[in-house]
């Protein structure tokens, strides 16, 4: 159900209010995996659309604007898991807790998921939020207490009073009602006392202390013990927005596998906790609630339990000995955005499926470097400003304000009723190749800067909002070209020059002159150098200006079949004569890991980051073809 602007701002009477999130955090055992990212980055998204669309509404206002979002996560550090990995490893239970906690933060930092507005934690809130809330409940007749100090929550009490209305399981789906509450042996499973239930569909508010072998417990009215997993959230709710006043609690996120019964559960306590006017009156404890799909891999949920995860740093380890372009994060993030589905349903993780994203991201990298690129040579050249609008210029800009009208409905839902990441991510992707194409057929200095500045400024606008890193939001501009090439552009100037020079004199000598050796020599240490050296330094050099860059421009690793990054190839003259064919030059030597597709005669279609060939490349590189096929049948 998407959520209407009207109601974020919506309060008691004519007052307005904030929007205030809880999002159900980790339960820090151990080191979270790939399932809580794609959580956490996925709600990212929709959380950084609410500040974008709160900024757009404060900008419009005359008056009385309402205070930012407020995000709340909670920490649960009080748990089952927690204790016996505690006892495992010899260690105090909150020390494994804090530890985990630290490191589930660094992860999402890494990630550049926002940090919550607040964090609460159980330990915390035990004895000022917790115990009063189950007494309340108590009171109410909602719960009870069984022989050993325990309080369970009495569902069947709960469902009388609220007038048989089954409000117990409103997440339910309807085709699902009848059996979603179906009782099982294995709903007894840590439960000894479950022959005192009322109801099997009962569960425990507070677990009284295991013959006193229990490290973590707190005194309270019924017996030294803690609390159950479900009434930390629900008390802790309560207990922070008693501390803002100004906000509205409007939504509560999670992973599915949360939605029963630990959500289920939430709402029971929460509704049995008001009084029965609250009830009477139908109103909702949390009108919004959003749940992420499970994350698979192998056919299998990805899960602790199953061992069959991988781990956030495992994802990220890969930049270390990477170009400074590389972003495993933002690889991720891009395909949380657009491949893997709606948010909301399942996903299935591969390696090839992070290569994919890989690919499109480079996509829009490689328009934002040879933007601002060809902008830098434009006004170098000319005043550009003075220039006339051409046809392609005006399409430029008729496509960006498409792009970003596009991009801002599937925000906000406008079309689909729900945040749209793949249509973002599509809309994205359409603009570099637009921008792409209308560089390649544009020269520099023949154009006003002016469509593409703002296309470019579109595009990182919309990235930055969707909380993609510097690295992929700032890719080109001027303050960061030393940051992406180790060096400056005079320089690469300068050894591009250098080399043209070795290697015009090396061809002059080859045809006119007995130095063959000397000279193929010296061609082998230029396609060393274009080959491995540069590329080191973030440059990538071609032969004559088949590239329409000057025979130069920033370097993007390639990203093969495989995954690996492509080792670079030696010269053609280090082939064997069998492998020097007109049909696959360009996958070997120079051009290797340049194209990722090819026509039936071997003839590159696409670019490494996908992008389709523009017209000029073309008859380029079909000259090109014609001069290797020469120079193969003058070696014979």
């Amino acid at each position: 159900m998407p959520i209407k602007s009207e109601e974020i701002l919506k309060g008691e009477g004519e007052k307005v209010k904030g929007l205030a999130w809880y999002t159900c955090g980790p339960t820090v055992y151990d080191s979270a995996h790939l399932g809580h990212a794609r959580t956490y980055v996925s709600l990212d998204f929709i959380q950084r659309a609410m500040l974008y669309h709160h900024n757009l509404q404060c900008a419009t206002m005359q008056s009385n604007p309402p205070p930012p979002p407020i995000f709340i996560m909670n920490i649960t550090d009080v748990d089952d898991k927690i204790l016996l990995r505690a006892k495992e490893l010899n260690v105090s239970p909150l020390d494994l807790a804090k530890k985990y906690e630290k490191e589930f933060f660094d992860d999402m930092d890494a990630l550049n998921v926002m940090r919550p507005t607040i964090v609460t934690r159980v330990s915390e809130h035990v004895e000022s939020s917790i115990i009063p809330y189950i007494e309340k409940i108590i009171s109410n007749d909602m719960a009870y207490i069984t022989s050993d100090g325990s309080v369970y929550f009495n569902v069947r009490a709960f469902e009388e009073f609220s007038g048989n209305m089954n409000r117990y399981g409103k997440l339910a789906h309807r085709n699902k009602e009848e059996t979603f509450f179906e009782w099982n042996e294995s709903n007894n499973q840590n439960d000894t006392l479950s022959n005192e239930k009322k109801d099997p569909r009962d569960f425990v508010l507070w677990k009284s202390r295991n013959n006193n072998t229990e490290e973590l417990s707190w005194k309270s009215p019924w017996s030294v013990g803690r609390p159950g997993w479900h009434i930390e959230c629900s008390a802790m709710i309560d207990s922070t927005m008693k501390q803002f006043s100004n906000h509205n609690i409007h939504v509560h996120a999670g992973g599915v596998d949360l939605k029963f019964p630990h959500h289920t559960n939430e709402i029971a306590q929460a509704e049995a906790y008001r009084d029965k006017a609250f009830l009477r009156g139908r109103k909702e404890w949390i009108p919004h609630w959003i749940h992420t799909g499970h994350l698979h891999i192998n056919g299998l949920k990805m899960s602790k339990s199953l061992k069959n995860f991988i781990t956030i740093k495992d994802i990220l380890a890969s930049d270390a000995n990477g170009s400074s372009l590389d972003s495993s994060a933002d690889d991720f993030r891009c395909w949380c955005l657009g491949l893997s589905g709606s948010y909301r349903g399942p996903a299935t993780y591969s390696e090839s499926r992070l290569i994919e994203a890989n690919v499109a991201r480079k996509k829009i990298l490689r328009f934002l470097l040879d933007g601002e690129l060809w902008i830098k040579r434009s006004k170098e050249s000319i005043d550009v400003t003075t220039l006339p609008w051409s046809d392609l210029d005006y399409d430029l800009v008729q496509e960006s304000v498409k792009s970003e009208t596009t991009i801002h409905r599937a925000l906000f839902g406008a079309a689909s009723g729900d945040f749209d990441g793949p249509k973002i991510l599509a809309t994205m992707i359409h603009m570099a190749e637009y921008g792409t194409s209308y560089i390649a057929d544009v020269g520099d200095g023949t154009a006003s800067t002016y469509p593409l500045e703002r296309m470019l400024k579109t595009l990182r606008r919309c990235l930055s909002i969707l909380g993609f890193t510097d690295k992929t939001v700032r890719a080109g501009l001027e303050t960061d070209v030393e940051h992406y090439s180790r060096s400056n552009e005079k320089l690469v100037e300068e050894i591009v020059q250098f080399r043209k020079s070795i290697r015009d004199a090396a061809l002059r000598n080859l045809k006119h002159h007995d130095v063959q050796n000397v000279c193929k020599e010296i061609l082998n240490i230029c396609d060393k150098f274009r080959d491995q050296n540069l590329p080191s330094v973030g440059i990538q050099v071609f032969d004559s200006d088949e590239m329409e860059n000057r025979g130069w421009r920033y370097y993007l690793p390639g990203v093969p079949d495989d995954g690996n990054v492509p080792s670079k190839a030696p010269s053609i003259d280090q082939f064997d004569k069998s492998q020097l064919t007109a049909e696959n030059m360009f996958r070997v030597g120079q051009y290797k890991g340049i194209f990722s597709a090819y026509d039936d005669s071997g003839f590159p279609t696409r670019t490494i980051d996908g992008s389709e060939l523009s017209k000029r490349m073309i008859k380029k590189l079909t000259k090109k073809r014609e001069v290797y096929r020469q120079k193969l049948e003058d070696r014979e």
